[in-house]
């Protein structure tokens, strides 16, 4: 009986074929950045060692536009095993759903978690000669004059980061959107806006510059990249942070062995100290972890996000 078990075991697994490594063939990562800017700076250099580490080719493609949802469509539709994945912002799944009712895509059933990569923590910024000298000191004036704040357009991470920042802070000030930050840094400069909140990558070379002065960051730990610079927290705002996520997706339906080998060799990277350090300078912290672990946060986060957006009136239509 247990010969003619295994015999027939054998037989089968004769007949059953191998499964194949992965990856067999170059993999893409799609971008819902254009070239140049950290997202994508990023991603490559994310690619890079996925591909020494796979001895495959790993290749960014960007597709901007639409709040991500050009890119973020391309990967949802895309073959489900493992070689089309996407480096997936936020505001895309926690934002957009909710500021409009015309999604091609579903962001619950099309789309598989595989790692959280980033943190990105942003900073408030003055001009060096602004009688503005610490976020407490903004506070006060905001609460006593009218001032405008610069940053990104109307319904992304910025501008709702803001909008709960001064909520909980109990102040308010116009926001003024702009499509690029060298806008808003010329617009502060220049005087048109009191202060303006940035990217640390974006403000790093003004603020080394002394053109800019930084009051805080937005993260719950003091930032690498901006060691001197307090946090919300740290200034009086306790137990207030923001750190919008940057997270790989596969599409819906990709085999679990590839989903772990994908956030295994992940993780692995990021805990490499060249690779923290190259994303400390473009103004990123890497995080890691788990499937489940993104997938949660992408749905505390599109909670805590609907009825703010519902209070601003975003829409994207």
């Amino acid at each position: 009986m247990i010969a003619g078990a295994l015999m027939a075991s054998s037989l089968l697994s004769l007949s059953l074929p191998a499964q194949a490594a992965y990856p067999e063939h170059p993999v893409r990562i799609m971008v819902s950045n254009g070239p140049g800017g950290p997202v994508d700076i990023m991603a490559r250099m994310l690619a890079d060692k996925l591909g020494a580490r796979w001895q495959q080719s790993v290749v960014v493609e960007n597709r901007p536009g639409a709040s991500g949802i050009i890119s973020t469509n391309t990967l949802a539709k895309a073959p489900k095993d493992g070689y089309t994945l996407g480096m997936v912002v936020a505001s895309t799944l926690t934002i957009v759903p909710h500021a409009t009712s015309r999604l091609p895509f579903d962001p619950d059933q099309d789309l598989q978690p595989v790692a959280l990569v980033a943190r990105t923590p942003f900073v408030f910024v003055v001009p060096t000669d602004s009688p503005i000298q610490s976020w407490e000191d903004f506070i006060k004036r905001s609460q006593t004059g009218d001032m405008s704040i610069g940053s990104f357009s109307v319904g992304t991470a910025f501008h709702l980061v803001w909008e709960q920042t001064a909520r909980q802070a109990g102040t308010s000030a116009l926001y003024v959107p702009s499509p690029t930050p060298g806008k808003t840094q010329s617009d502060l400069l220049s005087g048109l806006l009191d202060i303006a909140l940035d990217t640390p990558s974006s403000a790093k070379g003004l603020i080394d510059g002394g053109r800019l002065r930084a009051l805080a960051v937005t993260s719950a730990q003091r930032f690498a990249g901006l060691p001197e610079t307090p946090t919300l927290a740290e200034s009086g705002l306790n137990g207030y942070a923001a750190e919008p996520w940057i997270g790989l997706m596969a599409p819906a339906g990709t085999p679990e062995p590839v989903v772990v080998a994908i956030q295994e060799a992940v993780n692995d990277i990021l805990r490499d100290p060249e690779m923290i350090r190259q994303m400390t300078m473009i103004g990123m912290v890497p995080e890691g972890g788990t499937p489940e672990q993104l997938a949660a946060s992408i749905v505390s986060d599109r909670e805590e996000m609907a009825p703010l957006v519902k209070e601003l009136g975003i829409s994207l239509q």
